[in-house]
């Protein structure tokens, strides 16, 4: 339904006498506006929202450091997730929310976009330009972190390794953790260096 019909069928709505629009809220439900935005944003509209995620990108093992930081900005009342991607999957989308003290729910609507995974939203209107979160892999190569790094994401890197990516985005930092001596000892080597396990 395009903008023009939409403003069309509410202004004909609230033209009617209250006893027809009871009837007809109750036959066929009040009209919507931007309902096909609110689908895609899963049930907020385009201009409350800071930050975006796609499924694909939620089944990835990392977090994405863009989402705590839209949790963190003081515009963001909540976090929506998509149900019907596995939890195993936005667990760490949960856990992020709860530790940044701020609320999360889960929708499972069949009219809802199913490529979107996740969405930070305001309860006002916050008209960020850009929401939608760039690949992070994509982002990381293009900013010269070599592939063997980005690979290792949720591993124990050696401290060159996890001063080179922090250096490049410190963000990074909720993606790596670094090796000890005690992993050294028992046989662990940073995965960045596979073919030289002595770093």
């Amino acid at each position: 339904m395009s903008r023009d019909s939409e403003r069309e069928a509410v202004q004909a709505f609230s033209n009617k006498s209250e006893l027809e629009q009871v009837l007809t809220a109750g036959i066929h439900g009040a009209p919507e506006l931007k309902k096909d935005e609110k689908r895609q944003y899963l049930g907020v509209f385009r201009e409350q929202v800071l930050a975006i995620l796609s499924t694909k990108q939620i089944k990835e093992t990392v977090l994405y450091s863009e989402i705590a930081q839209a949790l963190e900005d003081k515009r963001s009342a909540k976090l929506i997730i998509n149900g019907g991607i596995n939890n195993r999957f936005t667990k760490k989308y949960k856990l992020l929310a709860r530790k940044l003290n701020k609320p999360y729910t889960v929708v499972s609507d069949p009219d809802y976009a199913q490529t979107t995974g996740l969405v930070v939203a305001s309860d006002e209107a916050v008209d960020i330009e850009e929401v939608s979160i760039e690949d992070r892999a994509l982002r990381l190569r293009n900013l010269g972190v070599p592939d063997t790094l980005i690979q290792s994401t949720g591993k124990k890197v050696c401290a060159e390794c996890l001063q080179h990516i922090l250096n490049i985005d410190p963000q990074e930092k909720i993606n790596y953790d670094e090796l000890t001596w005690l992993d050294r000892i028992t046989g662990e080597h940073c995965p960045a260096h596979a073919e030289d396990s002595s770093k």
